[in-house]
């Protein structure tokens, strides 16, 4: 929710620093580049040395620098803010996904969809907290989030040293299937392009379609909250019918809904705009779980990169958005980058049938 705090006070700040959409974009990016630089490699650590404290050090670093971004003075302030809840996000996700994966059993793909589901459903609340809280108390009132914040990390804290530590058994390291990750990771990288933008600037581009602020958060937070819903079903789906077929289904049809909304109006347009969030986000659960699948002995650092890779691709993508809208227009930009999930659905129809087709596809 923190994270995506921004999405929601990305208008407020273009108005009140005089952003051009690049320059909007830049702070997505900001958040996006600390957050994907960090993350792989702090997943290598914890593999190494299981520091579970990380889970808090991240989760309150995010929470700090994200309620003290609505009374910052200047933009370049508000850059350096942003670029510290991103490092708290990269400190925060390689013991999550570790802690996951080992408590999943043979439902792996469905535990990610749940696991999974809560960042999404963050992502839902960050924009209509946004929106609600400028409305209420102004931009400067971001900081009355900051104490729920703090005692949330203060929660986990607890629970972690009231935990009995279970000794790890030594057991032969298994190899990771390179070429399945290559893979995935090309997959992550198309379809981050698409969501990240959507992310980044529906909020913005209702607003120029003349909705009010509170509405085209609401609006935003509505796509995001029904990928919850999409992010758990595909995860469970993907369990009995395969990883691929759900993966690469949700990418291609998800993107076709996409573009609905941006060609419609109204009612059916909010009805496109909210089923095309569900679909595209079923996918993303899948596709971390296939990794983790693929490297079985490393999750932290596979689950770190993945996550990491497509933060970081989908801020870059964020700021390419934000040009090409400058030189355009929000519409057209959002025509050409939304064809980047159907790129990533026509890659996802070359993964294995199953892991066990992947095994041999690394032997051969």
């Amino acid at each position: 929710m923190y994270s995506n705090l921004f999405s929601g006070l990305l208008p407020i700040f273009t108005v009140l620093f005089d952003l051009s959409y690049a320059l909007a974009g830049l702070v997505a990016m900001v958040f996006s580049i600390t957050s994907s630089m960090l993350q792989p490699l702090l997943g290598r650590w914890f593999d190494r040395t299981q520091a579970a404290w990380l889970l808090e050090a991240g989760l309150a670093t995010n929470c700090l620098a994200m309620s003290l971004s609505g009374i910052s003075p200047n933009y370049v302030i508000l850059l350096f803010l942003v670029g510290t809840a991103g490092i708290g996000t990269a400190a925060f996700h390689p013991p999550a996904f570790s802690a996951v994966a080992k408590s999943s059993g043979n439902s792996r793909g469905g535990s990610m969809g749940f696991f999974l589901s809560g960042g999404n459903a963050g992502f839902f609340l960050g924009p209509i907290v946004a929106g609600g809280i400028v409305s209420a108390f102004g931009v400067r009132g971001t900081v009355v989030l900051l104490p729920i914040g703090m005692l949330t990390a203060l929660l986990l804290l607890k629970v972690h040293v009231s935990e009995e530590q279970v000794p790890r058994t030594q057991s032969a390291k298994r190899p990771a299937n390179k070429r399945l990750l290559t893979l995935l990771a090309s997959i992550t990288a198309f379809r981050s392009i698409t969501i990240q933008v959507g992310v980044t600037f529906l909020p913005l581009y209702l607003v120029t379609r003349g909705e009010p602020l509170i509405v085209a958060t609401g609006v935003a937070s509505i796509w995001l909250g029904v990928g919850v819903v999409g992010q758990i079903a595909g995860g469970n789906l993907s369990d009995r019918v395969g990883r691929r077929p759900v993966i690469a289904s949700s990418l291609i049809a998800g993107a076709a809904l996409f573009y609905g909304f941006l060609l419609t109006t109204g009612l059916t347009s909010i009805f496109l705009l909210a089923f095309s969030g569900g679909v595209l986000y079923a996918g993303w659960s899948v596709i971390v779980a296939m990794a983790s699948e693929a490297a079985p002995d490393d999750v932290g650092t596979v689950s770190g990169f993945m996550l990491g890779f497509s933060i970081g691709v989908g801020g870059l993508a964020a700021l390419a958005f934000g040009s090409v809208a400058d030189l355009l227009s929000l519409n057209s930009a959002f025509h050409i980058f939304t064809a980047f999930a159907l790129i990533a659905g026509a890659l996802a129809l070359l993964l294995p049938r199953t892991m066990a087709a992947s095994v041999l596809l690394t032997r051969s």
